[in-house]
């Protein structure tokens, strides 16, 4: 078979499974940002600091294992990337961390109260470009910018010659206000923000919202899956009380949700944490065109029990079993997966992301077992 119907294979397998349609085999995709270049030996400083070995790197590992799919296909300055969606500053290998350890967010006050009032006078993209340098050198974030902008297509083709699909490969990226405000403000403050004054930070909130569903509106024509991540972090259902989740940060979900499909982008709800307790909301997005996709914390039976019939998963291997179980550990629990979703409406990958530490067999045992 040619790469290029074995990518097409693959598409279809995928797509039925977002669609809760039967498929011929459980398919499966690979996430690892950071064990990427930690299996192929090369060191985290390079791989933060140089974006064609991040791409290349990631690209290998997902060849070496036989993946279906990526989740998404990191290309650029990771570091870069993650102080757009926390607005905060990173520890940076190489240059503020040791070479072989894991960047890290500086969790801090950056963002002011003041800055409420200046994002209510200037708007959200105004005040956005005149916050980064606060966050990260704009040479530096311009040169990252750039370099996506003009490498990503390739990036993308070089996937699809393999015969890899990219599950998120939509041309936009989206946040709910919650977490850029979170993350610049710090969760600390923010948490207070929301009891104290709750509704300058809604009013801000929405002046954010109405930039994100503009930007969702322009997004252009593209082939592929077209997912993109609607994530949640701090936001989750575990972390914040239900009168403020059911106020800043659920209806900004919906809004994006429908938004985005409204302009034929698949939403892939990246959602760290537990957010077990609102799981049967889910109900209130369109069925079989989203995708849940946790970190090993959300209760996976109750998503089948609530959301099941209407969401597909893509997921949900927990780091705790790739980092520290072993090869049998993986074994059964991807077994006991797929029993529970009985093959439909489930992609199986790491939850979030496998993290740095993760076992190589593990790896190896995941896909395999996969494959029956």
């Amino acid at each position: 078979m040619s790469n290029e119907a074995l990518y097409q294979q693959r598409y279809d397998r995928i797509k039925k499974a977002i669609a809760l349609e039967p498929v011929d085999q459980v398919p499966v995709a690979f996430m690892g940002t950071a064990f990427a270049p930690r299996w192929t030996g090369m060191t985290i400083a390079e791989y933060c600091a140089n974006p064609e070995s991040a791409a290349r790197v990631n690209l290998e590992v997902s060849k070496r294992l036989d993946v279906d799919a990526v989740n998404l296909a990191p290309a650029g300055r990771i570091t870069a990337l993650l102080t757009t969606m926390w607005l905060s500053r990173l520890g940076v290998p190489g240059r503020d961390l040791p070479e072989d350890s894991l960047w890290q967010v500086r969790e801090a006050e950056v963002m002011t109260v003041d800055d409420y009032d200046a994002i209510l006078s200037m708007g959200w993209n105004a005040f956005f470009g005149s916050y980064l340098p606060r966050v990260i050198d704009p040479e530096e974030f311009g040169q990252s910018m750039g370099w996506m902008m003009q490498i990503t297509p390739g990036v993308q083709q070089a996937y699809r010659d393999a015969g890899i699909v990219i599950i998120c490969d939509a041309p936009v990226s989206v946040n709910i206000p919650f977490e850029y405000l979170c993350g610049g403000r710090s969760m600390q403050k923010f948490f207070l923000d929301l009891y104290r004054m709750p509704d300058k930070v809604k009013a801000v909130m929405d002046v954010i919202q109405e930039a994100e569903i503009a930007k969702i509106k322009a997004t252009p024509p593209f082939g592929g899956i077209r997912g993109t991540w609607v994530g949640g972090w701090r936001s989750a259902s575990a972390m914040v009380a239900p009168r403020q989740w059911n106020k800043f940060v659920w209806p900004y979900i919906v809004e994006q949700v429908e938004a985005l499909l409204s302009v034929g982008v698949t939403p892939v709800l990246h959602w760290d944490q537990d957010w077990t307790r609102d799981l049967g909301l889910l109900k209130d997005l369109p069925a079989k065109q989203c995708i849940m996709n946790p970190d090993g914390m959300t209760d996976m039976r109750k998503f089948k029990e609530l959301a099941g019939d209407h969401m597909a998963m893509l997921g949900d291997i927990p780091a705790s079993v790739l980092a520290a179980g072993t090869p049998d550990d993986v074994y059964a629990y991807v077994k006991d997966q797929v029993a529970l979703f009985e093959g439909r409406g489930l992609i199986l990958c790491p939850g979030c992301d496998a993290p740095i530490n993760t076992k190589p067999e593990n790896m190896e045992a995941f896909v395999a077992a996969s494959r029956e």
